[in-house]
C-alpha cells in the first residue's frame, strides 16, 4: 500500500510538470504573438506557472522516485539563509527599477517577479529548519510545501467559489424581495457587464458604499475563506497519518503547508496589482508570515489529534488559525473598501479627511497583525524545540 501511495504521488508530479510545460509555455507563446494582450500580465503569469509548476513539481518527482526506489532522505537542514534575503532585496529593487523606467518589462521583468515571491516562503521555511534542524527530512518538507501549492489551493478555490456563489445567490433573492430590489439587481448586472463598469471609479465607489455589498464580501473574506483554507492547506499531514507524529514534525508539516499556500499566492494573485508591484509584493511578506504561523498551528492541531487525541486542543488551534487569517482578511477587505471610496472623493472633488485617517488606521493595524504573527512564530518555533529537546533528553 505504502508503495503504491509513492508511485501515486510520482504520476500526480509528473502530471503537475506536465500541465505547467503546456499551460505555462502556451500563455507565453499567445501573448508574444497577439499583439493586442497585455503581454507583461500574460507572460509573467506564464512564467509564474512554470516556475510553479515545473519547479516544485520536479521537486516533488524526484523525491517521489527517491522513495520509489527505497532511497532514504536527507534531515532537513537548510544552511545560511542570509544571502537570500539580498537576493530578495536586489530583486524587489531591480524589478522596480525595470517597470519604472520601462526597459522591455515583458521580457525582463518576469525573473524578478519569480524571485520576489518565491523568496519570502522559502526564507521562513529556512529559518524555522535551521531552528529544528535535523527533525524531520527534506522529502516531508517538500510533501507537504507541494501540497500546500497544489492539493490546498485547489480544493480551496473551488470550495469559495461555491460558497461565494451561493452567498450571492441567497443576497440577491433577499434583495429581490425588496421594494424596487429586482430594479435595482438588473441595473447592477448590466454595469457589471459593461467592459467600463469595473473602470468606473463612481460605480466602484457606490459597490464600496453599499451595505449589502460591504457586509457579504467580509463575511465571505474574514469568514468563509478562513474557514475553509485553514482546513485544506495543511490536509498533507492527513496523507501521512499512518505514521506517529512528533511535535517538530507537525509543526514544520504545517508551516510548509502554509508556505507553500503563500507561494502560489504569490507567484499568481499578485498578477493583478502590477501596477503597484512594490507595494503589493512587500505586503506579501506579511501575508506569508500569515499564512505559515497559521499553518504551524495547524500542524500543531495536527499533532494534538492524531498523536494526543486531544481533539479539543486540536479545535481551539483551528479556531486560533482561523480567527488570525480572518482578521488579516478583514482589514485588508476594509482597505480596499476605503481606497476605492478615496479614489472616487479625488476624482469628484469632495475628499472627506475621515477617510485618509481610516485608511492610515487599518493600515497601521495590519502592520501591528504582521509584527504580532511575526513575534509569534518566532516564539512558537522556540517552544517547539524547546519542548522537542526536553523529549529527545527524556528518551
Amino acid at each position: 500500500m505504502l508503495k503504491f501511495m509513492r508511485v501515486a504521488v510520482l504520476v500526480v508530479a509528473l502530471l503537475i510538470v506536465a500541465f505547467g510545460l503546456v499551460v505555462g509555455g502556451l500563455g507565453i507563446v499567445l501573448s508574444l504573438l497577439n499583439p493586442n494582450a497585455d503581454r507583461l500580465v500574460g507572460i509573467t503569469g506564464g512564467v509564474a506557472l512554470l516556475v510553479l509548476a515545473v519547479g516544485l513539481g520536479l521537486a516533488l518527482a524526484w523525491q517521489a522516485w527517491q522513495a520509489v526506489r527505497g532511497r532514504e532522505s536527507k534531515p532537513f537542514r537548510p544552511r545560511r539563509v542570509w544571502p537570500l534575503v539580498l537576493v530578495f532585496l536586489l530583486a524587489i529593487g531591480l524589478g522596480q527599477a525595470v517597470l519604472a523606467l520601462d526597459l522591455l518589462p515583458a521580457l525582463t521583468f518576469p525573473p524578478f517577479h519569480m524571485l520576489v515571491a518565491v523568496m519570502p516562503s522559502v526564507i521562513i521555511l529556512g529559518l524555522a529548519g535551521r531552528s529544528l534542524a535535523g527533525l524531520t527530512r527534506w522529502r516531508d518538507m517538500v510533501l507537504q510545501t507541494s501540497s500546500g501549492a497544489f492539493v490546498a489551493t485547489v480544493i480551496s478555490f473551488v470550495l469559495e467559489m461555491a460558497a461565494g456563489l451561493g452567498l450571492i445567490a441567497i443576497a440577491s433573492a433577499v434583495v429581490a424581495m425588496q421594494p424596487g430590489g429586482q430594479e435595482m439587481l438588473e441595473s447592477l448586472v448590466d454595469r457589471l457587464r459593461s467592459p467600463m463598469g469595473l473602470e468606473d471609479p463612481a460605480f466602484l465607489s457606490s459597490l464600496a458604499q453599499s451595505p449589502i455589498v460591504i457586509g457579504l464580501a467580509l463575511l465571505v473574506l474574514a469568514v468563509v475563506v478562513p474557514l475553509i483554507e485553514e482546513a485544506t492547506k495543511t490536509l498533507g499531514i492527513g496523507l501521512v497519518a499512518y505514521r506517529r507524529l512528533t511535535m517538530a514534525q507537525a509543526f514544520l508539516w504545517g508551516l510548509a503547508g502554509g508556505a507553500g499556500f503563500a507561494l502560489a499566492e504569490g507567484l499568481l494573485n499578485t498578477l493583478g496589482g502590477l501596477d503597484g508591484w512594490t507595494v503589493a509584493m512587500l505586503s506579501r511578506i506579511g501575508a506569508t508570515m500569515l499564512h505559515c504561523f497559521a499553518g504551524g498551528l495547524m500542524g500543531l492541531a495536527w499533532y494534538s489529534v492524531l498523536s494526543e487525541q486531544r481533539w479539543g486542543r486540536g479545535l481551539a488551534l483551528y479556531g486560533a488559525s482561523v480567527s488570525l487569517h480572518g482578521a488579516w482578511n478583514a482589514l485588508a477587505g476594509g482597505l480596499t473598501f476605503l481606497s476605492l471610496r478615496l479614489e472616487d472623493t479625488a476624482s469628484t472633488g469632495t475628499a472627506q479627511p475621515w477617510t485618509g485617517l481610516a485608511m492610515f488606521a487599518v493600515l497601521a493595524l495590519l502592520v501591528i497583525l504582521a509584527i504580532a504573527v511575526t513575534v509569534g512564530l518566532v516564539l512558537l518555533t522556540r517552544r517547539v524545540r524547546l519542548r522537542s529537546a526536553v523529549g529527545v533528553k527524556s528518551e
